[in-house]
């Protein structure tokens, strides 16, 4: 076999198994679901899954790739413009729940999954969102439109807050407000928390 079409088969195998994946994560819930339940609607030997996937975490973290490459590839655009912090901080809110709605699931299994926020760290993606994320909260604590702190304890709070949100927004049952809600109520908690007032 030539290594172009073993490269290439390998490539769909490997998104097999992610489809088949995410797939039963969206049946059974990241907890119920098993790698046998993934194998089998894979349709592939359990051995194929270990030679793509360590666990069913690092199933997710993959899958986690695409929404976090569309966000820090948005987030650029955002942060390109001439606006200011408040409208650039409420237009990132609203990035996050677009992404979070274009994909519920993958949403819902980053925030409920065992897969902790030091293994989404891993995700060149998700570190570059949290680059972005520190450079935009200094450059305008330097222009004084920001609460003066830490721009990295501010990335990292505005951070928290958003998980808390999506995880409220698309992970937890039962829904306590619909998705535009908590979007409204995020808005005003990180405008609050992080705008400087008005002199």
């Amino acid at each position: 076999m030539a290594v172009a079409e073993r490269t290439q088969s390998e490539a769909q195998r490997r998104k097999q198994i992610l489809d088949a994946a995410r797939a039963v994560f969206g049946d059974k819930g990241y907890e119920s679901a098993t790698i046998s339940d993934i194998v089998r609607k894979a349709g592939v030997a359990q051995g194929t899954f270990y030679l793509y996937f360590e666990s069913k975490k690092s199933v997710v973290i993959d899958l986690a790739r695409q929404p976090m490459d569309e966000m820090a590839t948005r987030l650029q655009g955002i942060l390109s413009g001439d606006e200011s912090f408040s409208e650039i901080l409420g237009k990132f809110v609203q990035l996050g729940f677009e992404v979070g709605r274009d994909n519920p699931d993958l949403c819902a299994l980053m925030h409920m999954s065992d897969a902790g926020e030091s293994d989404f760290d891993k995700i060149e993606a998700h570190a570059e969102v949290s680059q972005m994320a520190i450079g935009m909260f200094q450059g305008f604590i330097d222009a004084g439109e920001a609460v003066a702190m830490n721009a990295e304890v501010a990335a990292e709070m505005f951070k928290v807050i958003m998980s808390g949100a999506m995880r409220l927004a698309f992970a937890t049952e039962p829904k306590i407000a619909s998705a535009e809600e908590i979007q409204r109520a995020t808005e005003i908690v990180v405008q609050g928390a992080f705008v400087a007032p008005r002199r």
